[in-house]
């Protein structure tokens, strides 16, 4: 396997059990989500041989989306939990507008009940259009933006949690949301 694919693998897998199911792989986060670093890397050994620490710091460091961090001999994901973890979260003013990529089936929804977490504790939103379409073409070759007027919604109290290339928000509710076709985008 080729060494960008592999570390792709290697970085989805960690996403899966950091983020999903650490307890189904043996492994018990602390109340802030942190494991110990060795106890994942014997489990990324079991399923990618020759898996090593500074492989996996790599990963870690090479990430422009900064999904993890270790500290003190510790690995965590920084965002995307299905379960509570404690991230220390300190709510930021946003910017102007965020936006969100998604699937066109879900624009009646979305419209009608605004932006929610889902699966997940929170809503991802993009802080640029191209990283947006880029989320939203994971599910649909031709994605739906919307626009978030996060500085409006900041205003009437809802909390934004800058977590770098990703802001994480509780709900967004649908009058703070404008829907842009990814068609007008040329890229």
């Amino acid at each position: 396997m080729k060494k960008d694919k592999r570390d792709v693998s290697i970085s989805k897998f960690m996403s899966l059990v950091l983020r999903h199911s650490p307890r189904k792989f043996g492994l018990h986060p602390d109340p802030k989500g942190f494991v110990a670093l060795d106890s994942l890397l014997g489990l990324l050994q079991e399923r990618f041989p020759d898996t090593d620490q500074r492989e996996v710091e790599e990963i870690v460091e090479k990430s422009s989306k900064e999904r993890f961090e270790i500290k003190d001999g510790k690995i965590r994901a920084r965002y995307g939990h299905s379960f509570w973890v404690d991230l220390d979260l300190k709510p930021f003013i946003p910017p102007e507008f965020l936006y969100h990529g998604t699937t066109p089936d879900l624009k009646k929804t979305i419209k009608e009940e605004g932006l929610k977490p889902m699966r997940r504790k929170f809503v991802h939103l993009s802080k640029t259009v191209e990283e947006a379409i880029r989320v939203g073409k994971r599910k649909s070759k031709n994605p739906l933006l919307f626009k978030v007027s996060a500085c409006k919604a900041h205003q009437k109290g809802i909390q934004f949690f800058d977590r770098g290339l990703i802001v994480l928000v509780k709900y967004v509710p649908p009058e703070f949301l404008t829907p842009l076709s990814s068609e007008i985008f040329r890229f």
